[in-house]
């Protein structure tokens, strides 16, 4: 590992900081050449950027996403068109923001990386919010359409200890446009006020975007217009993200064939991905585990055995209640965050 990537991982001991302040710093010399997706909420989040990435791909474009965490390696956080940022890329850009070094985190940091690093190459940039939202280091990015998929109770240490007040931070990434989401009730609630401030068009999943499931990885799905989509992801739940989806490509004019071939074609690791007789799947907060729990309705088993890790800031203990009935093995997944299998 050479110097500048050194340097970028010695940032995670920086830890968390609210505010943009460092990020507008950081990025005053490279003003943005693309359009951009920003892509907020609690769950779903990455589906929905590999979802929209590889529809906008399938038009014809160049995109790029900007997502977060990764599995194995840290420059799948930045792809164009699928491909990871290179290891020689990663370094170059680095190297320039350690000489502007004023106290960034890491998450800052990568996230000037991919906004730098899009410049140039892409049509569109498909960025994610990594915490909440107003306060994200994504938020000094000017979007056109703005999606928040659902809003339930996370990083209730940073974003407040209620719906209402996660929901609002989280709609603080509005900033005009066009606003799809998938929320309801109180959550929904508070970005429809948002919307309506910001002079925003809101598109609503269950209201102006309907959906239904007809086979286990085919969705029904009616909008401006009708389609039956079939995906490679499991789960009922990716009907919203699905959903959401459709109605972004629609409002950039994409035609229906790279809409249905998007679909069809998008494929992310660790959403209830099936190896073998494992299930492999990243929920990391109590509502992720619901769905999880709910996805399993799709798979025969007649034993199961749930190998269970998390990060010792997440809300384990109700993370836990809502994990299916089997046999439990606690394990640690590494790294300074992670609660050890004893905790668990």
């Amino acid at each position: 590992m050479n110097e500048e990537l050194r340097w970028l991982e010695g940032l995670k001991s920086r830890g968390i900081k609210i505010g943009l302040e460092r990020m507008k710093s950081l990025m005053e010399d490279f003003p943005l050449d693309y359009r951009v997706i920003h892509v907020g909420g609690t769950n779903g989040k990455g589906s929905v950027c590999q979802f929209i990435g590889k529809i906008l791909q399938e038009e014809g474009y160049n995109a790029g996403i900007y997502s977060s965490p990764h599995l194995e390696r840290l420059n799948e956080r930045i792809t164009i068109n699928g491909e990871e940022i290179s290891n020689s890329s990663l370094s170059k850009i680095a190297g320039m923001l350690m000489k502007k070094d004023e106290g960034m985190t890491f998450f800052e940091a990568m996230t000037a990386i991919a906004l730098i690093y899009f410049r140039g190459k892409v049509d569109f940039a498909v960025i994610e919010v990594g915490m909440g939202g107003r306060y994200d280091a994504t938020n000094v990015v000017e979007a056109e359409i703005t999606a928040i998929t659902n809003v339930s109770m996370e990083h209730e240490q940073y974003l407040g200890e209620s719906i209402k007040k996660i929901a609002e931070e989280k709609a603080g990434i509005i900033k005009g446009g066009d606003v799809v989401t998938a929320c309801s009730g109180e959550s929904l609630e508070v970005i429809e006020k948002k919307a309506k401030e910001c002079n925003a068009k809101l598109h609503v999943v269950g209201k102006d975007i309907t959906w239904k499931r007809i086979a286990p990885k085919k969705f029904l799905v009616k909008s401006k217009e009708e389609y039956e989509l079939e995906t490679q992801l499991s789960g009922i739940f990716q009907g919203y993200n699905i959903a959401m989806s459709v109605r972004m490509a629609e409002l950039l004019g994409i035609k229906r064939e790279s809409i249905v071939n998007g679909i069809r074609k998008t494929f992310l690791p660790a959403r209830m991905e099936k190896a073998g007789k494992f299930l492999i799947d990243g929920a990391h907060n109590p509502a992720g585990i619901k769905a999880m729990q709910n996805g399993l309705k799709d798979f025969r088993y007649d034993d199961l055995f749930i190998i269970f890790g998390a990060m010792k800031d997440k809300n384990i203990e109700s993370m836990i209640k809502f994990l299916p009935e089997g046999k439990i093995i606690a394990t640690s997944i590494g790294g300074e965050r992670a609660a050890d299998a004893d905790t668990i």
